[in-house]
């Protein structure tokens, strides 16, 4: 890991830098990301959910088929994250391993229609 020495002026506050208080809304902010047991606050801030899907896919080991949610709704791919959002790629009760049910085809024929002959 490489190190290197902050300057007085890169750190922010009175000595003329960047303040807490100051708008950033020019992108690059923080936001919250997550998916399973991944979270980190990395800055995203004025991204793609989409942009931010395909770059952090192996990072946060994101499905392409999660469903997107910011701060607790589901948005498209097309939505842009802001400054201090929370993101989260999740899947929905039941969904994994969701499919036909009950199974069809040759592995599972149905059920004959006919009653066992019981015998006496």
């Amino acid at each position: 890991m490489q190190e290197r020495t902050v300057s007085p002026g890169e750190t922010g506050g009175p000595s003329g830098g960047a303040s807490i208080f100051d708008d950033s809304s020019d992108g690059g902010g923080l936001a919250l990301v997550t998916s399973g047991v991944y979270a980190e606050q990395i800055p995203v801030g004025g991204m793609r959910v989409g942009e931010i899907r395909q770059r952090y896919a192996d990072r946060f080991d994101i499905d392409p088929q999660s469903q997107a949610v910011i701060d607790g709704q589901d948005v498209s791919d097309d939505v842009i994250v802001r400054d201090g959002q929370t993101l989260m790629f999740t899947h929905r009760a039941g969904e994994k391993g969701r499919g036909d049910f009950p199974p069809q085809g040759p592995a599972f024929p149905s059920a004959p229609d006919t009653q066992p002959e019981v015998t006496q």
